[in-house]
């Protein structure tokens, strides 16, 4: 799967990657954010081995918003990103969150 990670970002998702045992590499693509013809962020293409889930309801934004999951291995974090795979964030859920 490729993702768009924030520059400010990559250390984090590669340290919880790399923690989870996940097969990952870091492209030397980088990808410039454009807001109003202002550049304010830069991103950076992974290429990881993880698989997509359904989006926990608890991290769902509800509709008019398209949100991808991909639970790491350990099952107790998700890396969730927007329908093109841009990082969104991070997430672990809380104990119990699957009741």
């Amino acid at each position: 799967m490729d993702l768009y990670i924030p520059n400010e970002e990559l250390q984090k998702v590669s340290q919880a990657l790399t923690e989870e045992k996940v097969k990952f590499e870091v492209t030397k693509e980088v990808f410039s954010l454009l807001v109003e013809e202002k550049k304010v962020g830069e991103y950076t293409k992974v290429k990881a081995d993880i698989v997509e889930t359904d989006v926990p309801v608890i991290f769902d934004q509800g509709p008019g918003i398209t949100l991808r999951a991909f639970r790491l291995p350990s099952g107790r974090k998700f890396i969730i990103t927007d329908a093109d795979g841009n990082f969104v964030r991070l997430a672990e859920p809380p104990p119990g969150w699957e009741r």
